[in-house]
This record gives structure tokens, sequence and C-alpha cells, in this order.
């Protein structure tokens, strides 16, 4: 599998992610990370496969629908929202995949098959879009 684009070019990028307008950080750390580079400050370095990417042949900034279901329910979860909205009508609306696509298509990019996608979250419950509903009132932790 060819290296993504990002990748190849890690000084340059780090360069500028790494600008005070941006990250505000060295720019080795921003190197590292991109190449699943890690330290963790007290002696343990390890390599991952998971490392920071850009672009990963597209994979990366594709406007997922589950992606923007899963905003929606944040937005519910903390008042933004007062009601359910039909979510996926609404994340239909706000991530245009027709014009990602056009763009993937002109810049020869791959887009992903699927425009819904599972994630782990970091509280270990699996956001997978199928009950949007259910989930943004799953939270005990909530604008009252």
């Amino acid at each position: 599998m060819p290296r993504s684009r990002t990748a190849r070019r890690p000084p340059k990028t780090a360069d500028i992610v790494s600008d005070r307008s941006y990250v505000n950080t060295d720019k080795d750390v921003i190197v590292a990370r991109m190449l699943g580079r890690y330290d963790n400050g007290i002696g343990k370095t390890w390599d991952d496969k998971d490392h920071m990417k850009f672009f990963n042949e597209g994979a990366v900034n594709f406007p997922y629908l589950s992606d923007g279901m899963w905003f929606l329910t944040q937005h519910r979860r903390w008042g933004l929202l007062k009601e359910d909205p039909d979510y996926l009508t609404v994340a239909k609306r706000i991530n245009r995949i027709d014009i990602y696509k056009d763009a993937a298509a002109a810049a020869k990019a791959a887009v992903p098959k699927d425009p819904m996608r599972t994630s782990k979250l970091i509280d270990g419950v699996v956001w997978d879009g199928k009950d949007p509903r259910k989930y943004a009132g799953s939270f005990k932790v909530k604008v009252a």
C-alpha cells in the first residue's frame, strides 16, 4: 500500500501544523506523531500504526454522515438543540458528500464506499449512527 501524501512530506507539513496559528508546538513533536513515534516522557517509546493522519487516501477528511450525526447528538446533549432533529436528514444537508465526491474525482482521490462508519469512543461505547436519538438521550452527564 502506498504511503499517504502527508507521510511522504512530514517536515513541510509539520512546519505548517506546528505553527503558532495552528497547534503551536515544536515541529519535532508533530513529525513524530505523523510517523507514529510516541514517547510518554517517562521512558516508554513505541510506534503506532494508527498515527496522526491528515488525508490517508481520503479516509480522514471524508464527511461521513455518521460523524455528522454524532456531532448533532452532542449538540442535543449540551442543550444546543432543544429537540431531537431528523439526524440523518440534517447530516446529509451539512455533510455534502456530493460536493466532496466531485472534488475527490477532480483530485483523483479515493472515496470510502459507505458514508456511515462505526467508532469505539473513549468511554468504550460504540457509535454506529443506527439510533442517534437513543444515543443522545443516554448520557449520564448532560445539560438538565
